[in-house]
């Protein structure tokens, strides 16, 4: 491969995974600040208590943006391991979401 194909390989590779990673990290910060509605029957948990989730999920999506990274820049790059990094991805987005909202009560955007 050439010099420029290989580039456009490793940007093609890795540009959705840290625009996904960018993205969800902005979402993980964002969510911090919706209001929350406390059940009656229960007291309201702490304000912070969003963020534990907000950076075990996102320190977690390192592991698979690194996995893209170090896989893009070998001689044979493993599909696999591209295809299953960015499930990992996707994946630990949704359920970093669910994990933070859930995390400080239920939310109503007012």
């Amino acid at each position: 491969m050439t010099d420029a194909g290989a580039r456009a390989h490793h940007l093609g590779l890795l540009l959705p995974a840290f625009a996904m990673v960018s993205v969800a990290w902005l979402v993980f910060w964002r969510t911090q600040q919706f209001p929350v509605v406390c059940a009656l029957a229960f007291p309201c948990p702490d304000p912070n208590a969003r963020i534990p989730p907000a950076l075990i999920f996102g320190g977690l999506m390192f592991v698979p943006l690194v996995l893209l990274v170090l896989g893009s820049y070998t001689r044979r790059p493993a599909v696999w391991l591209s295809n299953v990094s960015y499930v990992a991805l996707a994946g630990l987005t949704v359920l970093g979401y669910g994990a933070i909202l859930f995390a400080g009560g239920f939310t109503a955007d007012l």
